[in-house]
């Protein structure tokens, strides 16, 4: 297996970090998998995940978004991109990546897996551009209520406004994580309710740029983007196969109401190719779960399907 590390520059004076995974001993390739990985988390995290579809003929990338590790100028704009439009930043970084991508892969098809954060990114990307992929796989995901957004949005912004764009507020931290940890007392560490598996949530703690509490710009930003993907569903294309995963106890899908709030959402939308997975007592982080294999199993099947479904599909020989 190959792991290559790439630099892009972007607009909006960025660079971007990210890395390739392939199997260069494929006889033909299947397509191009991109993902998108989760707010203050970083992608090489996915390494196993991404190996595990090299392994099976996917050419894989993922890059650090905007603000996290590696695509940052210092570690004092870690969860900061701009003092305006943090979301929309991270949408145009995607559609950047994903025009690099796709001009060295004309003929090959391309998928996004999106995790937690990355999930609302690359839903807002299908909503801008969901002609030009061949599928999305939504993991830890949601359909969050438009006033809870809304209110959400406003307290980030008056913090925003009273402190500065690049102020951290703990009790901005609370308001969007502090219930999640509720779930699970009593508590090791303030972490449990991403997994529960001991070893991956010390990882976690341990990582200097996993955790930690982003800019109330970003906040205001992140809610704004949402309130905006809640008003868009009807952009995606109807015939985008969607493929939603959640654990059942994660905190962020609501313990699967908000989740299954999101897939009654594209049911109703009339998704032709929609389909829905929940995984008992798995919690936020999937493909580190106790589930992961089954996890990565269910992707890779779902690929495979779509794919043979898709008559753009052609082999590509190395």
């Amino acid at each position: 297996m190959k792991k290559e590390r790439f630099t892009l520059g972007v607009s909006q004076q960025g660079t971007i970090v990210g890395y390739k995974w392939y199997n260069p001993s494929c006889y033909f390739f299947k397509g191009v998998v991109i993902l998108v990985h989760g707010m203050a988390e970083h992608i090489e995290r996915y390494d196993e995940f991404a190996q595990t579809l090299a392994k099976e003929g996917y050419i894989v990338y993922g890059h650090n978004q905007r603000g996290h590790k590696d695509s940052i100028k210092s570690d004092n704009d870690y969860g900061y991109m701009s003092d305006n439009d943090n979301f929309s930043i991270l949408v145009t970084d995607l559609k950047e990546i994903y025009d690099y991508i796709q001009k060295e892969y004309l003929t090959l098809p391309i998928y996004m897996f999106g995790h937690s954060m990355g999930s609302f990114v690359v839903q807002r990307f299908a909503q801008l551009y969901g002609s030009r992929i061949q599928g999305i796989i939504l993991s830890g995901s949601a359909k969050n209520p438009k006033l809870s957004l809304f209110m959400g949005m406003l307290l980030a912004g008056i913090i925003k406004r009273c402190k500065g764009p690049k102020s951290r507020s703990k009790l901005l931290y609370n308001l969007i994580f502090g219930s999640f940890n509720k779930r699970y007392k009593p508590n090791r560490t303030k972490y449990d309710w991403l997994n529960s598996v001991p070893d991956e949530v010390d990882k976690y703690c341990a990582d200097k740029y996993c955790g930690g509490i982003f800019t109330s710009v970003f906040y205001r930003d992140f809610f704004r983007g949402l309130y905006e993907l809640n008003l868009n569903y009807d952009l995606i294309p109807k015939e985008l196969p969607i493929f939603i995963i959640s654990g059942k106890a994660d905190p962020v899908g609501g313990s699967s109401k908000l989740v299954k709030r999101l897939y009654r959402k594209y049911n109703r939308l009339g998704i032709t190719n929609l389909k829905f997975k929940l995984y008992p007592q798995a919690r936020h982080e999937i493909i580190h779960e106790v589930c992961k294999g089954e996890v990565y199993a269910d992707c890779l099947n779902w690929l495979d399907r779509i794919r043979e479904n898709n008559p753009r599909t052609k082999k590509i020989n190395l």
